[in-house]
């Protein structure tokens, strides 16, 4: 039996279709922060269960979502995001008949209305409720396996070349901003919490090491270019995948300049 979970925070806008597309879902839950909009009244109305809590984090939103779910396994989706009815035969496939306890799913993002084809991602969103948990990073939370015996506190992260995990072959849909400014307003926001998080660890969200020199956001863009555009070939999705490599790019750059505030160094300057 399945569990599908989405967090929410004003998400009016988005919850119905996503609510919709996780239909065959033995149970839906919505863990909602506190919504000012009609999120909870939509949801409601679709048959969702509705708990509404003060926001938290995201990893933490996830779990507690998790505490309230009776089946084996468990889906998470976001608010903006679409289950096609592929990827939704898959998934029923996999839980009825698992290989592994993890499984990972591709992504494709919708930006200004275009499929960005080329530049899909993935990430763990289905695994058994007795396999896991998320963790507790303040942006791009991950998955973290539970220990092989009871004695250990070893709890290690997921990864998708690992023996634990698969990847599904359909995509999940990212119904991203339907306008530049909608983007901007969000990048905003997640560039401070990426800003917090490498204060904290010392590495980019990638798990590569960071060091605090002037030259870092500059390096962090031009890598985040070249890599999106040419490596990923975003430049065959048209205007609205160079656009979205650019913001990408601007994103790390940004990233990187409130990374270096935190630790009182000036990207316009070598130190």
């Amino acid at each position: 039996m399945l569990t599908t979970i989405i967090i929410t925070k004003n998400e009016e806008k988005n919850i119905a279709r996503a609510i919709q597309s996780a239909s065959f879902s033995d149970d839906i839950i919505v863990v909602d922060a506190q919504s000012t909009d009609q999120t909870a009244t939509i949801a409601r109305r679709l048959g969702a269960r509705v708990i509404s809590r003060p926001w938290s984090g995201y990893g933490v939103q996830k779990n507690f979502g998790a505490e309230q779910a009776q089946t084996t396994w468990l889906l998470y989706l976001d608010a903006d995001e679409e289950i096609p009815p592929a990827l939704a035969n898959e998934i029923k496939t996999v839980t009825n008949q698992p290989t592994v306890d993890f499984y990972w799913l591709k992504i494709t993002t919708v930006f200004l209305n275009k499929p960005l084809t080329h530049l899909g991602g993935h990430n763990l969103r289905l695994f058994k409720k007795s396999a896991g948990r998320w963790n507790q990073s303040h942006v791009h939370e991950q998955v973290q396996r539970y220990p092989d015996h009871a004695l250990s506190n070893d709890f290690k992260l997921v990864r998708l070349d690992d023996s634990f995990s698969r990847l599904l072959q359909h995509s999940l849909l990212h119904h991203s901003h339907p306008n530049l400014a909608s983007y901007l307003t969000k990048m905003h926001h997640y560039t401070s919490l990426d800003a917090k998080q490498i204060t904290i660890t010392q590495r980019h969200r990638s798990g590569r090491s960071i060091r605090p020199v002037w030259w870092l956001p500059y390096h962090l863009a031009f890598r985040q270019l070249v890599k999106l555009l040419i490596y990923r070939r975003g430049l065959l999705d048209g205007w609205p995948g160079i656009v979205w490599c650019i913001l990408s790019s601007y994103y790390e750059w940004e990233m990187g300049q409130k990374y270096l505030a935190q630790t009182n160094i000036s990207s316009s300057k070598a130190n």
